[in-house]
């Protein structure tokens, strides 16, 4: 019977196969059917480029800019040490540097004694925290950020056309090579800044060569995983390069490519100059911004506050704004800077050299400061929430878990906590100082200044935020639990979920502990939080899980 059923099926499977001519066949008309799909699409997206250029004529309006929003000054609270912290990191310099001569007997038992009483004072401190653990109350938690929506995609699928291509030219993009076919047929002609000019050289970009140029920015985005501000500054390399810095036919060729990459911009211009205002829903600090059909759409050239500007509100169909959010690690060039050995005060041998990427760094710095929600807390799960470069947790992250093996979660989560709390370079000239460098974003940037992760490793000065920035990075790759930051007005901490009950101070968030953890609470162990901000009332920010 079961052979039966077998030998039925395999008839069956042999009937319903098509003949070598019928396969031929079927090729053929479903070569066809693609192609003819493929024209459709860009028909469709040539007409939809062609209606757009037909309101950019007339569609304009003249707008006032609005000031840009100021970012908030930061209160200048010193970093926080614990009472033993002083004798402990004496202690430890004098080992690491070998400073000083071999001790006598009388200084051996002298330094003996001295080990029994420390060793005392952290068991009768351990006790004192467990009698005295503080539900710090929390009077505002800060949702965490939705997961970054779908990257922005063209209205239909940009079908190259390689039988027109130009040669591929090169530029760079924070030290990373990108090519893109463009040539002498590509330097479009704009004759002046009338809607009836800006139109007419819209209307060029329905030809080959721009289809092809557009479709290689594409694949440069997905090859790069560049987000949507690396590849807004992308853009700008490509355009500055090839049509000039900030020329008014480099702009109208950014502001296509970045609109029909899927983007919601609108031109503007001021009689003189050409612009592209950006949509965004970030409250972007420092820049200008014009309200055009209720939404901001800001100026990320700089300008005065008080400009007036004709403004096109011509609009494509399905355009996104831009976020700002960077959910996928980049692919920048590896560019190594001078290598940086970091120590932590508590235990000398949980010590790591590292190499930051200077082409990371660079990108950064181009970032620009945003909240959303209008709430400016927001920011700073934005940068606890970007996934770290992976040449620098390729050489940090091994090296970490080797040390950490076998250790329980909440000594993996102290010894990170020291280690930030360190952040001492022990190539320094003058290893007496203090060992930590800590500074006020005012005094070093001018302006309060949030760090990603790879900017606390390579710059010489940090502050509370950036300290616990980088070690909610490290807890949660590292250790795999939840972590949240903590806001007391003027200081910015963190707390850790641990799987088993932890004593010291803490936050409970929907029924679950948060045990407090201070990176800039130097000499602090996990549990401890600062006694002058207990009684200060906490705002709680909620971070995504990574790791």
């Amino acid at each position: 019977m079961k052979r039966k059923i077998i030998m039925t099926q395999l008839l069956l499977l042999a009937l319903s196969l098509p003949s070598q001519a019928q396969n031929k066949n079927f090729r053929q008309d479903f070569e066809a059917f693609k192609n003819k799909a493929k024209k459709e699409y860009a028909d469709f997206r040539k007409k939809a480029l062609a209606d757009y250029a037909q309101f950019v004529r007339e569609a304009w309006e003249e707008f006032g800019a609005e000031p840009p929003v100021d970012i908030p000054k930061e209160e200048k609270v010193e970093p926080m040490v614990t009472p033993e912290f002083e004798e402990e990191t004496a202690s430890w310099f004098s080992k690491l540097f070998g400073f000083g001569k071999k001790d006598t007997p009388e200084e051996t038992a002298k330094k003996a004694k001295k080990e029994a009483e420390k060793q005392a004072k952290k068991e009768a401190k351990r006790k004192k925290r467990e009698k005295t653990n503080a539900n710090l109350a929390v009077q505002q938690v800060v949702a965490a950020p939705a997961p970054a929506p779908k990257q922005p995609q063209p209205l239909a699928e940009v079908v190259p056309v390689p039988e027109k291509a130009n040669d591929y030219m090169a530029f760079d993009v924070f030290g990373t090579q990108c090519k893109v076919r463009i040539g002498d047929n590509c330097r479009v002609g704009l004759k002046g800044l009338t809607g009836d000019d800006i139109a007419d050289a819209i209307t060029e970009f329905t030809k080959a060569q721009y289809d092809n140029l557009l479709y290689d920015c594409l694949q440069e985005r997905k090859n790069h995983h560049f987000s949507d501000w690396a590849y807004y500054q992308m853009l700008l390399s490509l355009t500055d390069k090839f049509y000039g810095k900030h020329t008014n036919e480099g702009t109208l060729v950014m502001g296509f490519l970045y609109s029909q990459s899927g983007y919601k911009m609108r031109f503007a211009h001021d009689n003189s100059k050409l612009y592209i205002l950006v949509a965004s829903q970030y409250s972007i600090f420092k820049k200008s911004f014009f309200y055009v059909d209720g939404e901001c759409y800001y100026l990320l050239d700089d300008i005065g506050d008080d400009s007036k500007m004709a403004v096109c509100k011509a609009k494509f169909p399905k355009e996104s704004p831009l976020s700002l959010q960077i959910s996928a690690v980049q692919d920048f060039t590896y560019n190594p800077v001078n290598e940086r050995t970091i120590t932590s005060p508590k235990n000398p041998d949980f010590s790591f050299t590292i190499r930051a990427n200077k082409n990371y760094i660079d990108f950064f710095d181009t970032y620009p400061s945003s909240y959303t929600d209008n709430n400016f807390m927001t920011r700073w799960a934005m940068y606890a929430n970007t996934p770290m470069d992976k040449n620098i947790t390729s050489q940090l992250y091994p090296q970490m878990k080797e040390k950490l093996n076998g250790m329980s979660p909440v000594e993996k989560v102290q010894q990170l906590d020291w280690w930030v709390q360190g952040m001492i370079d022990i190539k320094r000239e003058n290893p007496n100082q203090e060992c930590f460098l800590y500074a006020f974003d005012d005094d070093v940037w001018g302006v309060d200044r949030v760090f990603f992760g790879e900017e606390t490793l390579f710059y010489p000065y940090c502050d509370c935020e950036d300290r616990s920035i980088l070690l909610s990075h490290l807890v949660r790759d590292l250790v795999n639990l939840d972590v949240v930051l903590v806001y007391y007005p003027g200081h910015l901490a963190m707390a850790v979920h641990f799987p088993e009950d932890i004593p010291g101070d803490y936050v409970t968030l929907e029924g679950r502990k948060f045990t407090i953890v201070d990176p800039t609470y130097v000499g602090s162990d996990v549990g401890e939080a600062v006694p002058s901000y207990k009684d200060k009332g906490t705002t709680v920010i909620l971070l995504q899980r990574q790791g």
